[in-house]
């Protein structure tokens, strides 16, 4: 299935929501970004308008390993001592480049970071050397963080404060347009309001010229993974984690005697079934020990904010159940819909055995690894409480 441009747009917005989540907030940091940087385009690079839009949406990807969200981290000194978020620009670019059509975009991430003074990182450029879309979203991503700040700080506020850092963060121009851009109509009153910006974004795509999709020729599960990598990037331990459950998920549905297009749909869901848990803390993921009730019922908010996400995109909504019910048991006692037996749905039972097939076999913090023979001896013990016992039986003939 050949990437439309509709299913893409909805892909990237709902990829850019999934980084934004931190615990049960919506931050709508990259949305802001993104909104505010392509007003700003269209006065100066309306061609590249849909670039600088989609830069917007994913200009923090590469610093999802963060253990807080990047919105946190507003001293600059710690910029340059903390190496993921020194990379980050440079990480993201790299990520946006594997998206295919977002190559002007990877150069924007690139260079957000940068100063029109040369203070800036990763490559320390100056002045014109820097990508002007890069400048846009280096003074868009200020804006937003000062509209952060509380007390909330007025219009007169934030130009002050932004004028102080003319010709060193940012160009005359770049000053000049923002504060033209802020002062457009109502625009500050709405740039601020968290549901004016979730109502914004949607309106914006479907009046961009659509992304150039003629260079790609990536599948649907081509960019869904690249989604998968991104989700596992949060947790060191989780590397990999995704495409595992995937393909195992599909093994199971191909040896179950499922068609090659059910098969692959479960596929994508199991791509994607951990997409919520960016939300999660990092601190709970990677405990040891036991949780506390309190964090126990946070985590168990994941597969919530993974139906959410999948939610977002029209392609997928079939999808949904499926890959937020891997934590059901056939037994009715798992979450977060306390389903049982045949009320869970197909792709969720078999994705339930992947993923704690793959929990099993992989390390973690919390437990040692077992073998596969070991592994097995859990799903066969387990079969008909937390797993469905068909589905087990075909696991340990066939992982």
């Amino acid at each position: 299935m050949k990437v439309k441009a509709r299913f893409f747009s909805e892909l990237m917005t709902a990829l850019s929501l999934m980084m934004d989540l931190d615990e049960s907030r919506k931050l709508y940091h990259a949305w802001r970004v993104a909104i505010l940087a392509e007003r700003m385009s269209q006065e100066i690079l309306p061609e590249y308008r849909t670039q600088i839009f989609y830069a917007g949406l994913l200009h923090d990807i590469g610093a999802i390993s963060l253990p807080d969200h990047v919105t946190h981290y507003t001293d600059i000194k710690e910029h340059f001592k903390n190496p993921i978020l020194f990379n980050h620009g440079r990480k993201g670019a790299q990520i946006a480049r594997e998206i295919g059509p977002l190559s002007l975009a990877a150069d924007m991430i690139m260079d957000h970071h940068e100063h029109w003074d040369g203070g800036g990182y990763p490559r320390g450029l100056k002045g014109n050397n820097i990508n002007l879309g890069g400048q846009i979203l280096r003074i868009a991503d200020t804006f937003d963080i000062l509209a952060r700040v509380r007390p909330p700080l007025d219009l007169n506020d934030i130009k002050t404060i932004l004028a102080s850092r003319r010709g060193s963060e940012f160009s005359d121009l770049m000053f000049e347009l923002m504060i033209y851009t802020l002062e457009s109509g109502s625009f500050f009153e709405e740039i601020i309001d968290d549901t004016k910006v979730s109502e914004m974004v949607p309106q914006i795509i479907s009046s961009l010229p659509p992304v150039d999709l003629s260079s790609c020729n990536n599948d649907l599960r081509k960019v869904v993974k690249i989604f998968a990598q991104v989700i596992d990037a949060k947790h060191s331990y989780t590397a990999g984690h995704s495409e595992r459950v995937a393909n195992y998920t599909y093994q199971l549905a191909k040896a179950m005697g499922l068609s090659e297009g059910e098969a692959e749909r479960f596929e994508i869901a199991a791509y994607l079934h951990d997409a919520g848990k960016v939300a999660i803390p990092k601190h709970i993921l990677d405990k040891p020990a036991a949780l506390t009730i309190d964090e126990f019922k946070l985590m168990k908010r994941h597969p919530v904010y993974t139906m959410e996400i999948i939610s977002m995109v029209s392609e997928l909504k079939d999808l949904v159940r499926i890959a937020g019910g891997h934590h059901e048991r056939y037994d009715g006692r798992g979450y977060p819909d306390g389903a049982s037996g045949q009320n869970i749905p197909l792709g969720a039972r078999i994705m339930s055995v992947a993923d704690a097939f793959d929990a099993m076999t992989s390390l973690r913090p919390y437990q040692k690894i077992k073998s596969k023979d070991e592994a097995k001896e859990v799903l066969a013990e387990n079969a008909g409480s937390q797993f469905d016992p068909e589905i087990s039986k075909v696991a340990i003939q066939v992982l």
